[in-house]
């Protein structure tokens, strides 16, 4: 195996590539860690909610929030409550 000499230390030459190749880099991003999707118990949605056990498997009777089943549990996405909080209008102020 032969040596290579370097007229300067190898630590300069590291840093000069660094400099050099930094705008290269600071154009690649890396890719974001996906979202991971939280549910909730029947219990956190109804206190989210802020309605009884009954009231919320009336809504998801009648479709008003979506429910997911794993097995025996039902599960809701934290998500879809947050958005369907938003577009329910509630109170005197929202009649018109």
């Amino acid at each position: 195996m032969a040596n290579i000499n370097f007229p300067f230390p190898v630590n300069e030459l590291a840093a000069a590539l660094a400099e050099q190749l930094s705008p290269f880099f600071a154009e690649i991003r890396q890719p974001e860690a996906p979202q991971v999707e939280k549910y909730l118990t029947r219990k956190e949605t109804a206190d989210l909610l802020n309605v009884s056990l009954p009231t919320l498997y009336a809504y998801t009777k009648t479709g008003k929030i979506n429910a997911c089943r794993f097995g025996v549990r039902v599960l809701y996405r934290e998500s879809e409550i947050h958005s369907q909080m938003d577009k329910t209008n509630t109170g005197r102020a929202c009649h018109a």
